[in-house]
């Protein structure tokens, strides 16, 4: 994520860049990724995210859903911020070091 466009992307193998451009990143392999200095890493647990859109799609089926039910029940419980490099995140990082 940049902190100043607030642009929140995917990263890929080829370098992509946030908005405004301060930020960059890229995957360099399966495991390894790189991001400029500045970003902000977010991790979102794979389980929850599914979770939560299964939950989504059975609150949408009910017909009787609210934007609480949404809110309440299909939120992402597992989704952290973390450094761009060091022992808060092995896989990562920083461009140019």
């Amino acid at each position: 994520m940049c902190p100043a466009c607030k642009d929140v992307f995917k990263l890929r193998s080829a370098l992509r860049e946030c908005d405004c451009g301060l930020v960059q990143g890229r995957y360099v392999d399966a495991s390894i990724a790189e991001v400029s200095k500045g970003a902000i890493s977010i991790a979102i647990g794979n389980g929850s995210l599914q979770q939560a859109i299964s939950n989504m799609n059975r609150i949408k089926s009910s017909g009787d859903a609210d934007r609480n039910s949404y809110r309440d029940e299909a939120r992402i419980e597992y989704a952290w911020v973390r450094p761009n490099s060091g022992k808060g995140n092995p896989h990562t990082k920083v461009l140019g070091e």
